[in-house]
């Protein structure tokens, strides 16, 4: 299945078939992925529009972050408790339970701050810093996180079946990114972001 031609479609019923939100190849300003970044977004009306004013702040550095690189650092000293002190703090203000996290790895960490500091320019610097970015960014096809994936939203047209009029999405690659990404290992010296090499390499 590959996406249509037209966001928005409607079915013969009239009613939606395809998502009005994207992805599409050509389409420009519409999503790629079929997903819309709200992180950091003024809520109030129609301060998406191009010439209005939002009052909301860019955040260069927040509380979450000091909580993700203190649990870090004294983890790396072998000071666990001290760092499950941490990291908890941190999910209490997401509203997790406390002391909800009981057992502490690197990989719980990093995935802590992929997630909790997801959209906000730290990812490529963390995967350098723990120099696992040509790891990660491999440049191969079959690599879940070196490949761009999409969500296409499709309505479901089958009368009489439970499913229908609910929508599915079928996960395909990114059509505007088809190679994969792939971290070469000289840019781990080179101080920008320009890390990836177009060219799909196994």
């Amino acid at each position: 299945m590959v996406e249509g031609s037209d966001l928005g479609t409607t079915y013969t019923d009239g009613k939606l078939l395809t998502g009005t939100s994207g992805p599409h190849r050509s389409i420009q300003e519409v999503s790629n992925t079929g997903f819309y970044l709200k992180k950091l977004i003024d809520p109030n009306d129609k301060t998406s529009t191009r010439g209005v004013q939002s009052d909301v702040w860019w955040v260069w550095f927040r509380l979450g972050e000091v909580y993700l690189n203190a649990t870090e650092a004294v983890f790396e000293l072998g000071q666990t408790g001290i760092a499950l002190n941490y990291i908890n703090a941190l999910g209490e203000r997401a509203g997790f339970p406390a002391n909800s996290v009981t057992v502490l790895t690197n990989e719980r960490i990093r995935n802590e701050r992929r997630v909790e500091l997801a959209f906000e320019d730290h990812r490529l610097w963390d995967l350098k810093r723990w120099r696992i970015a040509d790891k990660v960014w491999n440049g191969s096809t079959s690599g879940a996180d070196a490949v761009i994936y999409a969500l296409y939203p499709y309505r479901v047209i089958r009368p009489g079946n439970t499913h229908d009029g609910k929508y599915v999405f079928v996960k395909m690659v990114a059509p505007r990114f088809r190679a994969p990404r792939f971290f070469q290992l000289g840019t781990y010296y080179t101080a920008h972001g320009d890390c990836f090499h177009t060219t799909n390499q196994q």
